[in-house]
Formats: C-alpha cells, sequence, structure tokens
C-alpha cells in the first residue's frame, strides 16, 4: 500500500508532467520587431534587449505555456523596406504583435497597415506619429516630450545666458520641432534662443554648426543625437573653444560617452562657463539598483547584451507586452485580435523604468512616459544631476495640444 507521501509526490510529478506536455503543445507566440540598424540612426541594440526579456519569461515556462518565438528585421531607415517588413511579418510569418520597433520609418510608412491587420505596436518613437496612433504605444518620452523636460532643467537649473540648438536633419521632424519650440518660447518670453540648426546627423561635419554656436554667443548647447554624434560635437567644441553646457536627449545615454569623452565630459571641461554634458534619460538611470534594473542587468550579463538607452527600450517593450498578456489570462494570445484586445484592456503597473506608469490602453493616442531623468557626466560617469525632484524625474509641464 502506498504511502500518503509517496501518493502526494506521484501526484506532484504528474502534475509538472503534465504543466510541461501543455507548453511543449502550446502554440507559439509570434512576435517581432522592425528596427533602423543598418541606416539613419543606430537603433539596433532594441534587438537584444527585447529578446533577452523573452529568454527570461520563456525560460520561466513562457506566458500560460506558450512559448515567445521573436523574430526582427532592418529597414534601413527606408519606408518601402519597412512596408516590407511589416507585410512578411504579419502575412507571412504569422507574426500577432511588433515589440520593440525603433525606426525613422515604421509610424509613419505602416500605420494603416496596422490597424488594417489588428496589430499592436509597442516600441520606441523617434517621430511625431510613434505617438499619435491607436495600435502604437511609445515606452519613451519621445523627441517632443522629452525636450519639453530637458527645456525646462535647462532654463530653470542651469540657467543659460544664450542657447544654441542644433537639431537632428530629419524632416518629418521638423515641422513638429518647430511648432512646439515656437509653443514654449511663448509660454517662456525671456528664454534667449539665438541659433537654431538642422546638421546634427552622422553624415554632417559637426565643426560648422559649433563655430556658428561659438560666434552667437551661446553658452549651452542642446543636441538630438545619438551617442557617437554627441561625441563628435563635444570634440569639435573643443577644436573651435567654445565653452558652453552640453545637453541632449535621452538618446546619448551611454555608457560609451563618459569614458569616450574623458575629462572633456566634465564640469568645466569646454571650460570655466560649460557646466557638463547633461542628458534627459527617458529611462531609469542604469546604475540606479534597483530591482527592476538589477533583473535586468542580470538577464543581460547572462545574454551577452550591452545595458543603454536603445537595449533598455527593447527590454521595457517586452516587458509592458508580457504585462498587458498576463492581465489578461483569458486572452487568445495566438491571434493578433486577441492580443490587441489585452493590449487595450490594459491597466497602468509601475514598471521601475519610467517617471509615470506604463499603460497601453484604449486610446487613439499613446504617451505613458511623462518625465526624464537628468543625468550629467561626472567622475567619469553617468550620476543623477542635481536639482531635480529629489533626484528622481524631471516632470513634463502642460503638453500643447498638437501633441
Amino acid at each position: 500500500m502506498k504511502s500518503l507521501t509517496s501518493t502526494l509526490l506521484t501526484t506532484a510529478a504528474l502534475a509538472v508532467m503534465a504543466h510541461a506536455a501543455a507548453a511543449q503543445d502550446a502554440d507559439p507566440i509570434r512576435v517581432a520587431q522592425i528596427t533602423t540598424i543598418s541606416g539613419g540612426f543606430p537603433f539596433g541594440d532594441t534587438v537584444p534587449g527585447a529578446q533577452s526579456y523573452f529568454n527570461m519569461v520563456n525560460e520561466a515556462g513562457g506566458i500560460n505555456g506558450h512559448m515567445i518565438e521573436f523574430s526582427f528585421g532592418d529597414d534601413k531607415g527606408q519606408a518601402s523596406e519597412a512596408a516590407q517588413l511589416a507585410r512578411k511579418f504579419v502575412l507571412q510569418d504569422g507574426v500577432v504583435a511588433f515589440i520593440g520597433n525603433t525606426s525613422l520609418a515604421d509610424c509613419d510608412t505602416n500605420r494603416a497597415f496596422y490597424e488594417g491587420q489588428n496589430i499592436g505596436v509597442i516600441g520606441g518613437g523617434p517621430q511625431p506619429s510613434c505617438f499619435m496612433q491607436p495600435n502604437w504605444m511609445p515606452v519613451n518620452t519621445g523627441p517632443y516630450l522629452g525636450h519639453l523636460a530637458n527645456w525646462e532643467y535647462l532654463f530653470n537649473v542651469i540657467q543659460p545666458t544664450s542657447v544654441c540648438i542644433i537639431e537632428q536633419n530629419d524632416a518629418t521632424s521638423q515641422p513638429t520641432y518647430e511648432a512646439l519650440l515656437d509653443w514654449y518660447l511663448e509660454q517662456h518670453p525671456d528664454i534667449n534662443v539665438v541659433l537654431e540648426t538642422y546638421t546634427n546627423d552622422a553624415s554632417q561635419n559637426p565643426t560648422p554648426a559649433v563655430t556658428a554656436a561659438l560666434q552667437a554667443g551661446c553658452d549651452a548647447v542642446t543636441l538630438s543625437t545619438v551617442a557617437p554624434n554627441a561625441v563628435a560635437f563635444m570634440r569639435a567644441a573643443e577644436a573651435v573653444g567654445l565653452d558652453a553646457t552640453f545637453m541632449s536627449l535621452g538618446s546619448v545615454y551611454d555608457a560609451s560617452v563618459p569614458e569616450a569623452l574623458g575629462p572633456l565630459g566634465e564640469p568645466g571641461g569646454l571650460g570655466p562657463n560649460g557646466k557638463g554634458f547633461f542628458v534627459g534619460a527617458e529611462l531609469a538611470e542604469i546604475g540606479s539598483g534597483t530591482p527592476q534594473i538589477n533583473e535586468m542587468l542580470a538577464q543581460f550579463e547572462k545574454d551577452g547584451v550591452s545595458a543603454n538607452f536603445w537595449s533598455q527600450i527593447g527590454w521595457l517593450s517586452a516587458m509592458v507586452f508580457v504585462e498587458a498578456l498576463k492581465q489578461s489570462p483569458d486572452a487568445d494570445v495566438t491571434t493578433s485580435a486577441g492580443v490587441l484586445e489585452a493590449l487595450r484592456a490594459m491597466q497602468p503597473f509601475d514598471s521601475g523604468f519610467a517617471a509615470t506608469p506604463m499603460v497601453f490602453g484604449p486610446g487613439d493616442r499613446h504617451s505613458p512616459n511623462q518625465g526624464v531623468q537628468m543625468l550629467m557626466i561626472q567622475d567619469g560617469q553617468w550620476t543623477i544631476a542635481p536639482g531635480q525632484n529629489n533626484g528622481n524625474y524631471t516632470a513634463i509641464p502642460a503638453v500643447p495640444d498638437f501633441l
């Protein structure tokens, strides 16, 4: 006669076996990512960031036994490539959602297709249209709300005399950016912006722009760029003798920047007027030591992934997606309509990565991340800059109606 313990062990073993069998038989959740890797801005680290989060989820048994299958494609920053990839992934490969998309072409090109196919997208929004669609949710603050938060810190804390703005050379973004700057200057007529140019991308020599800033007498320069370009601008500023504070959007938040700049990135590195190099990090500081950051870093180390702004975008996009499906355990996670229904039914949750709770939700547009964490280079590393909400986040002020 079997003992009670033996019976319980046998029952438990059968339950484990049954769960494993169900997991093996369950259809996978097929998702993909369209990202600009080889053209325009290099957003490619969003790919391993998302994959790493899905690795962690799959190692824990997936979502109700469904493993997540993840694919990606490089659209090279071209609309034709973005359109072809979207149709291949959805119509041929059976992808039910896009996770981590960070592209110069995707939001403008594929909106109608995503809505027609009931496809939800979570990713990094580099353009206005990414924040103005019912089926697209950016996890980052974005270049436009990010500008507002950066300007709040720049003018209220650093308080420069004259500001030069060097924007990215992206025609799709310029009208919205110019409207945003006009709106902000109307609210703050005392601000002295003396130069605005669109010469900030990898194809442009930064020397003419920083020379113009020197001639304009600017003691602060704002950029919208990525890490390699930011380093090039600082070195060009040193070469022409521009003594100014530099500030950029969170896309520059990369561990390579303090190392590449060395003393040049520190307060006073360009001269006595320069207060250093600042970024408005749109996601939590990687060295903050929070449980969510530590979990990400542990998995990144396991998977050999570099921790930076772009890999964080991929990780957080995947986290939001998985959270939405977990909140709707009865959703059909193997169809685009079922996944989109779960995304729209989602309730806000604290991700530990953003200033405000993350949520997809039912709206006709999505912009849940409403703040930045201002960082500066000090002692050879990124540190939380002083003078902001006890070191937490710089909140975004009132937002114009067109955003």
